[in-house]
């Protein structure tokens, strides 16, 4: 008789805590295309104004997104096959690879000049799985020839990782 009791109340518990997760996910973009179906997500985390990225998801395609701001009118590209490198909390690497060219988008702030790019990698479920489970701790944003982008995260922003992970994973 317990088991028939207890069964069902885990059950119910365990529905709670899911929907209560989903239901805290702070998406910049959430939405559902009309004709196709597909689930159109983005969360964007900004580090400072220098650099930010974001989990992006179109159907079951998924992209981590890289921003970066440099001082400057600058006149190169970021190629394509540029990498993104991440160590996660488990102090593994994974290292993802845009798959366009990134040109300069220049701007002014204040009184400077700023060129903005935009890096896309695509990224695996397994892999956002991963990065759910442990969270990303550094991430080193390659520009060109051996110039990169180092963004050190502190522990509240390795937990918000995880979530914005789970986040752009539910259906």
């Amino acid at each position: 008789m317990k088991t028939k009791f207890l069964l069902p109340l885990a059950f119910l518990l365990l529905s709670v805590t899911t929907i209560t997760k989903a239901q805290n996910c702070k998406n910049t973009h959430d939405k559902v295309d009309e004709f196709s179906g597909k689930v159109e997500r983005r969360i964007v985390q900004k580090h400072n104004f220098y650099f930010k990225f974001a989990f992006y998801r179109l159907g079951d395609d998924f992209r981590l997104e890289s921003y970066v701001n440099i001082p400057g009118d600058q006149a190169f590209l970021i190629p394509e096959g540029s990498k993104l490198n991440l160590k996660l909390g488990d102090k593994s690497v994974m290292e993802l690879t845009s798959v366009k060219n990134a040109t300069p988008q220049s701007f002014v702030s204040g009184s400077q000049i700023f060129s903005g790019f935009a890096m896309t990698y695509p990224i695996t479920k397994e892999q956002l799985k991963k990065i759910e489970e442990v969270g990303i701790k550094f991430i080193r944003t390659y520009l060109k020839d051996e110039s990169y982008y180092d963004m050190a995260l502190k522990k509240k922003k390795i937990e918000k990782t995880k979530d914005y992970a789970r986040c752009i994973l539910v259906d």
